[in-house]
């Protein structure tokens, strides 16, 4: 079987991709096999290389916006139990291939509409004042030569990460 030469009368150019909205390469195929790189249309915010995160099937292609993360455990550091970003699976049925909200509390992640993300917002907002009403009936903190990772952490927010 042949192929045929590329000249300008069998190349097309790519249509022009939704607003907000490119075209990257992705991946396609099982680890097993080389695979077939093909362009998707990747939202602005998606920060997934999607050749890197191969996907067996194209219905599998997800888009992930930044993770914004958050440790409610300030003696394990390390340990990032919650995580919020932009997520998108277009073929999926579920959301219609809508964009959502992602919510990822310690591996158990939960995807959240606009006017439902909305509502998570400002539950947290109560609750953050809640935690800062409790937190100011609180004695001052004694001087202490060693400060703790809760406080040295808090500082840290408070001073914008400087030293």
């Amino acid at each position: 079987m042949g192929h045929l030469p590329i000249s300008s009368s069998n190349v097309y150019p790519l249509p022009e991709p939704k607003p907000g909205y490119r075209f990257v390469p992705a991946l396609i195929g099982r680890s097993t096999d080389p695979g077939v790189i093909t362009l998707v249309e990747c939202p602005s915010w998606c920060v997934v290389d999607h050749v890197a995160s191969r996907s067996v099937f194209i219905e599998d292609i997800n888009h992930e916006g930044e993770h914004r993360a958050m440790s409610l455990s300030p003696s394990h550091g390390d340990r990032v139990p919650l995580e919020v970003y932009l997520s998108q699976w277009p073929a999926s049925r579920e959301e219609n291939g809508q964009t959502c909200l992602a919510v990822d509390l310690d591996c158990e992640v939960s995807s959240y509409g606009r006017t439902a993300a909305l509502a998570l917002a400002d539950q947290l907002v109560a609750f953050a004042a809640d935690v800062r009403r409790l937190a100011q009936t609180l004695p001052d903190d004694a001087p202490s030569p060693v400060r703790s990772q809760a406080d040295e952490a808090l500082r840290r927010v408070r001073t914008g990460g400087a030293a």
